[in-house]
């Protein structure tokens, strides 16, 4: 599987990544998203209050409607955020990928709990290892496990 992002300009210069909510992002991109957000949330709400203060009498409306034109420019900068900034992941499953799993299997397979059987495995797990392409690579591992004793 291999999903290429939009060609960037320039590679981001390393060091600059930050670990935030548990992804690893460029700081100066995220900070520019954070403006972008306050930015649109703020021309959201004074818009939609001047609009609506405008058009309703009633000030209680005039309130609800501007917080709701705040939310939506919070997402419409949202939209331009994930527009402008294009996600820089390369996800690829190769050869050396496989190996990998493969020998993540067989050190499953050497722990004290052993690796069990795909017949042990729940409709899920099974549904999960289908899904993930490694229901091969863990019959493979029976069958050694089976030849090896």
């Amino acid at each position: 599987m291999r999903s290429d992002p939009a060609p960037q300009a320039q590679p981001e210069p390393a060091g600059e990544y930050l670990f935030v909510w548990g992804d690893t992002v460029v700081g100066r991109r995220l900070l520019i998203g954070v403006g972008i957000a306050v930015l649109g949330a703020l021309a959201g709400l004074y818009g939609g209050q001047a609009v609506f203060t405008a058009l309703l009498a009633d000030a209680k409306l005039v309130h609800v409607w501007s917080l709701i034109t705040g939310i939506l420019g919070s997402v419409a900068a949202g939209i331009v955020t994930g527009m402008l900034f294009r996600p820089a992941r390369t996800v690829t499953q190769d050869a050396t990928g496989a190996a990998r799993s493969a020998a993540v299997v067989q050190e499953m397979a050497a722990s004290p709990q052993g690796l069990g059987t795909l017949e042990q495995a729940s409709p899920l797990s099974r549904r999960e290892l289908d899904e993930a392409g490694l229901t091969p690579v863990f019959e493979e591992a029976q069958r050694t496990e089976r030849e090896h004793g």
